[in-house]
């Protein structure tokens, strides 16, 4: 079993368009995508008030050694009792994560759909260090999108 990485407490936001301009204060840089799936209301995003416990997963990790669908992923990481992140936990977490090294990117494994872009694309939220400056971006998110053993997924569980 792998370890805790980051726990996620209630917070005192109201929505994520508040969460999103917090961050921004804060000076992280959100990418465009972002901003548009935030005001993308189809997505109907709100703000998760449970403790939340975050891990790092593998692909490999999940029984696979060759490149695979997300869907695959996702229902290999269902079988191993993780669960899918709420996007605001996603936006959340870059606070929680100072110490990233510079050009380390983590994805995370948020349900399928729940961010789409105003041209209809489906994206998951990944959080990074770069040029000294730490962002939240986006890569897509459909059902065959293929990862690698060596990709790392950021989870959850509600208890421990």
């Amino acid at each position: 079993m792998t370890k805790v990485w980051k726990i996620i407490k209630p917070t005192k936001y109201k929505n994520v368009i508040e969460c999103i301009k917090a961050l921004k204060k804060k000076k992280i840089y959100i990418s465009p995508w972002i901003e548009d799936i935030v005001k993308n209301k189809k997505n109907k995003l709100i703000i998760t008030n449970q403790i939340v416990y975050l891990f790092r997963v593998k692909v490999s990790f999940l029984g696979f050694s060759k490149p695979t669908q997300l869907k695959n992923i996702y229902k290999k990481l269902k079988q191993k009792g993780f669960m899918l992140v709420p996007p605001d936990i996603a936006f959340r977490s870059r606070l929680q994560y100072p110490e990233q090294k510079k050009g380390e990117w983590l994805r995370f494994a948020t349900p399928m759909n729940s961010l789409i872009d105003s041209d209809g694309v489906p994206h998951l939220p990944k959080i990074g260090k770069a040029l000294n400056c730490f962002f939240i971006e986006t890569y897509w998110s459909y059902s065959k999108a293929i990862f690698h053993p060596h990709n790392e997924f950021v989870v959850m569980k509600n208890d421990i």
